[in-house]
């Protein structure tokens, strides 16, 4: 499966949502923000293809290469819908990676630009792994994919006065695209794991090599697991130890 993701058609799709008025809205067809109309509007630009009902489910996107869902939160909530249609339908999964996010906050009250900066929050792929461990059971389906594309962005912030419940979040829109990473076969996930591991390493020295966050260590070496990227060999007190997979190892279940 091919995608054709570049700045040009991130430029169009940003263009478009502008013209319908989405950003202005903030809030369009069935909930839909900028940023999840930008990424529909870049996996298929012709809006007769968006929004396609199959069955009970409605499709974000659906064309010759197959369904599309664009997650911008939590993809566990996706698992009753994959379960109705990976029977039937190749699927893939669209997931924004804002690698850098610039907060904008305005006056509530008068729309004026008060502060500008980088959040020190930044997301990068290879975080992202933990989130996967929801969705195990699909990540070896043949008809499962994951496209993760990488963004840069603006979230706006309204000010209403001194303290944090007088901040709100307006809108969060894309300003420019960064890449786009397809996760599908076991070769996909093995690229995310950095050169120089030794022979064998636990899920905390390989989420530590990796830029991963403690807490998530553990569940992105059971996807890598799954995936045949890594492989258990023994155990370390309570502690899993792995080694680098090569194809015809088997993973872990």
């Amino acid at each position: 499966m091919e995608w054709h993701l570049d700045e040009m058609s991130f430029a169009a799709a940003c263009r478009a949502v502008q013209e319908t008025g989405r950003a202005d809205q903030g809030v369009g067809t069935l909930g839909e923000k900028t940023l999840h109309a930008v990424l529909k509007r870049m996996i298929e630009p012709d809006m007769a293809r968006h929004e396609v009902k199959l069955g009970r489910y409605t499709a974000d996107v659906l064309n010759e290469q197959g369904v599309f869902e664009v997650q911008t939160r939590s993809v566990h909530r996706l698992k009753e819908k994959l379960s109705a249609l990976l029977p039937y339908y190749p699927v893939t999964v669209v997931v924004p990676i804002i690698e850098t996010k610039w907060l904008l906050n305005m006056d509530a009250q008068t729309g004026e630009l008060l502060q500008k900066r980088k959040s020190p929050k930044r997301e990068r792929p290879e975080s992202f792994l933990s989130e996967l461990v929801y969705l195990k059971a699909f990540l070896p389906d043949p008809n499962f994919s994951l496209l993760l594309v990488r963004l840069e962005g603006e979230e706006v912030r309204l000010i209403a006065g001194a303290g944090r419940r007088a901040v709100r979040k307006l809108e969060f829109a894309p300003t420019r695209f960064l890449g786009a990473l397809p996760l599908k076969t076991r070769g996909d996930y093995a690229a995310l794991i950095p050169a120089g591991l030794p022979e064998t390493f636990t899920a905390q020295e390989l989420g530590r090599a990796m830029g991963i966050a403690k807490a998530s260590r553990s569940a992105a070496a059971n996807v890598l697991c799954c995936m045949d990227a890594i492989r258990r060999v023994d155990r370390r007190g309570s502690a899993y130890v792995y080694s680098l997979s090569r194809p015809k190892d088997d993973g872990c279940h």
